[in-house]
């Protein structure tokens, strides 16, 4: 081996970078350096937002314009008479005003109930999905309730006497609307005070059997004559 080699050789070995060197002594320690400090904990995860909230301005009157105080607004799955309400507002004030928020992830329907059951809502609104909170001006008209009777005949003719009787008025596109109870006189007759006023199919069912009309309209605060209406004996 050359000088020259042996002075490359002795300086690779020195540096410690020549593999099988066994004069090669081992790097230092490295001098102790702190623990690093202990990170931060993650964060925790954000709790799932609520349903997003719609906000109504109800806002109720009459079929003359008039603003009606003590309605109160409510939402329902269905606007018929049998779903419950998921939430309802505070009743309408003296200008017939009322304002609410509700949960509003699904289709809802937003109509407006009066308890004494004077009058009966004439509009509602379909309100739903949404995605963030929004909100809606809903003005609804009241109509003033109607009065259904007339005479309930047994299958043979004679009047069907002091009998209990259900009705059903059924909306023509929604189905099942309205139900209500009463018992006949003693010549058969009947009388449903506090009914929705509007088109609707009929169905009166009592003992003896049933008797429907395809189609009645109910006129709005008025007495409305269904006539004779005979039960067919249920099969």
């Amino acid at each position: 081996m050359t000088a020259a080699r042996l002075a490359a050789a002795v300086l690779l070995c020195a540096a410690g970078l020549l593999p099988g060197c066994g004069g090669c002594r081992p790097d230092p320690a490295p001098a102790d350096t702190p623990a690093p400090a202990p990170s931060a904990p993650p964060p925790a995860p954000a709790k799932p937002a609520g349903p997003p909230v719609m906000t109504a301005t109800v806002t109720v009157t009459d079929l003359d314009g008039t603003p009606l105080a003590g309605m109160v607004p409510i939402v329902t799955r269905k606007p018929n008479a049998f779903d419950p309400p998921v939430t309802r507002g505070d009743p309408t004030d003296a200008a017939g005003r009322s304002v609410f928020a509700f949960p509003a992830a699904e289709k809802l329907c937003l109509r407006v109930w009066d308890a004494d059951l004077r009058f009966f809502a004439n509009n509602y609104f379909d309100v739903g999905p949404v995605t963030e909170p929004a909100a809606a001006d809903t003005p609804v008209t009241m109509a003033p309730a109607a009065e259904a009777h007339g005479v309930l005949l047994l299958p043979g003719g004679g009047p069907a006497a002091n009998t209990p009787v259900s009705l059903m008025l059924s909306h023509p596109t929604r189905g099942p609307w309205w139900p209500a109870e009463a018992v006949t006189g003693a010549d058969g007759a009947f009388s449903f005070p506090n009914v929705p006023p509007g088109v609707f199919q009929v169905a009166l069912t009592a003992a003896p059997g049933t008797a429907s009309l395809e189609e009645a309209t109910l006129q709005p605060g008025a007495p409305n004559d269904l006539g004779a209406l005979t039960l067919t004996p249920a099969p």
